[in-house]
Formats: C-alpha cells, structure tokens, sequence
C-alpha cells in the first residue's frame, strides 16, 4: 500500500512539473521572435525598387512638377512702372498791372529798388535795355545822386497806367533779377529814361557814372 502511495505522488509531481515547463514554452517561443525580428530590422538594407514602385513614384513626382509650373503660371506678372513723363518748364506769364508803386522798404511787391530793378508780381525784374547809375554800389556821390533821381523817376512812369513785361535773353543779374522789358503804352519805360538822362541803353556791362 505505501509503494502505490509514492508512485501516485511522483506521477502526480512529475504531470506538475510538465505543466509548468509547457505553461513558459510559448513564452520562449515569443520571446526569440522578437529578438530575431529586431536584428533582422537592424541588418535590413531596402532591395530594388520594383517597376510598380518606380511608375508610382515617377506619376507622383511628375504631378508635383506639373503642380509647381502651374502655380507659377497662375501668379500674376506685375505691373511695369508707370513712366513719368519730364515736365518741361513753361515761363510764367506775368499779368499786367495798372495802380501805384512804391519805392521797397515796407513795400515787398510792385515797388521801385533803383533806376532799373523792380519788385514785379513776386519777383525781382531789371530792365534789359538800360543802365541806370547805381545806388548802393556808387563809385562815387555823383553816381549815387542820379541813381536815386532815376529811380524815383522810374517810379512816377511806372504809375501812370498799364504797365506790362516781355522777357528778354540774357542772364538774370543784380542777385538774381531776371531781364524784362518794361511797356507802358506800347513803349519801353527804359527807353524814356535814356531819352531824359538818367540812364544810358545796354551795352552788356555796367558803365561808370562819375564823370
């Protein structure tokens, strides 16, 4: 009766160790295929490309590049630049004007300076056809005397009605005093200072007056 006792017991340890050994296996078993499948990811290298593969990639490469020129197509071209046209520089037509003149010290406009400058419409204007005696710059007492009898004479003419300018050639002077030719009338109002003696005609230069 014991002999049958122990053999039930080693039968019934040995189907308990059998259980647990084929309980792991399926463990192990996993186990090495991740390993397996590991290292052979590691020492993976891509094979050649199929010819599926390689018209697939070539379709998708080819679109995008039909893609990009089209994009390129639809932006829109800018504008050229306008040309802007040089505006060419017209003289200014001075008006007439028929009042009274002032000799300029608080009159800034349509005033007498000296004998051939005036103040006209907002600019400084000498006569072009004469050369009165100066006043600031005088040589000497008798210049500056007749250069301020003719500027108080240019004054009194210019004052009696109409009075209009026509340009004339030649370089502005007296600090920028462009040349005109003063009418009144129809006739020069430098004129009718040389015909009195209080200027001479234009010769192209200022001349003395002292003697």
């Amino acid at each position: 009766m014991a002999k049958k006792t122990n053999r039930r017991r080693k039968t019934s340890t040995a189907k308990r160790s059998g259980a647990r050994r084929g309980g792991m296996a399926h463990w192990y078993v996993l186990g090495a295929a991740i390993i397996g499948g590991v290292l052979y990811m590691d020492n993976w290298t891509p094979g050649p490309e199929t010819a599926a593969t390689a018209i697939r990639t070539a379709s998708i490469e080819r679109k995008a590049r039909t893609g990009e020129r089209q994009t390129a197509l639809a932006r829109p071209m800018p504008k050229p630049a306008e040309r802007v046209e040089p505006k060419i520089a017209v003289e200014e037509k001075l008006p007439a004007f028929s009042g009274k003149w002032f000799i300029c010290t608080t009159q800034t406009d349509y005033c007498v300076l000296d004998g051939s400058t005036i103040l006209y419409a907002g600019r400084k204007v000498r006569l072009a056809d004469i050369d009165a005696p100066a006043i600031a710059d005088a040589r000497c007492d008798a210049e500056r005397s007749r250069g301020g009898d003719a500027k108080l004479r240019l004054r009194e003419i210019l004052s009696e009605g109409d009075v209009t300018l026509v340009a004339a050639k030649g370089t502005a002077g007296k600090a920028g005093a462009a040349p005109h030719v003063v009418m009144r009338s129809g006739q020069s109002v430098g004129q009718r200072l040389v015909r009195e003696g209080l200027a001479r005609p234009w010769t192209g230069r200022h001349q003395s007056w002292c003697g």
